[in-house]
């Protein structure tokens, strides 16, 4: 190959473009790679200009590599982690866990919503509001309202297993994570920079 690949440096960012149609997209399922697969959404708007809302709603504070790298990434993006503890697999069976995630999120949902209504934002994404919600840690009423409020040009992504039937009836777009395989089953821990 003759063809030399142009240094990353000589390209310019993008201006910001506004979109013209958002979409209401659903990551869900079993399987591995929907918090992933925001990530690279997000990238890649970013990459083209868009001004990016990523909330995380039930991810630990600690350890994981987007938290480390994501909130000074870039200008066009803000990254907010739910200020919480929330024990994964463990907090669910502790009530007061349960009721101080709840009063954690109430704040949270409400200043969603003004968030995707503001116009600042062409890509909203919110990871594990799908479990949030099958948890009953949120109200579904609630998020139908922001749902439905969200302006048109507004690409509003959900991620999370169980996602209720009524956030599906509404969504354009729907992708399941169905595992096939998964290294977890012969006992293989969550490995740091893979899955979290």
């Amino acid at each position: 190959m003759t063809e030399e690949i142009a240094d990353s440096a000589e390209f310019e960012e993008p201006p910001r473009t506004k979109q013209r149609v958002g979409a209401f997209q659903i990551y869900t399922g079993e399987g591995k790679g929907k918090s992933t697969a925001s990530l690279g959404l997000m990238l890649r708007a970013l990459g083209a200009g868009l001004k990016v809302y990523y909330l995380r709603m039930l991810k630990p504070r600690w350890k994981t590599g987007e938290l480390k790298l994501c909130p000074d990434l870039h200008p066009n993006l803000t990254f907010r982690n739910v200020p919480h503890y929330w024990a994964l697999c463990v907090s669910r069976k502790v009530p007061q866990d349960v009721e101080r995630m709840k009063a954690e999120l109430i704040p949270e949902v409400a200043a969603l919503k003004d968030i995707v209504c503001s116009g600042k934002y062409d890509l909203v994404i919110v990871d594990e509001i799908n479990y949030c919600l099958h948890r009953e840690l949120i109200s579904l009423e609630q998020v139908l309202d922001l749902v439905d409020s969200r302006p048109p040009e507004v690409e509003l992504v959900f991620t999370g297993r169980h996602a209720p039937v009524e956030l599906i009836e509404r969504a354009d777009v729907v992708t399941e994570m169905r595992k096939i395989k998964h290294h977890f089953d012969q006992g293989v821990r969550a490995r740091l920079g893979i899955e979290f």
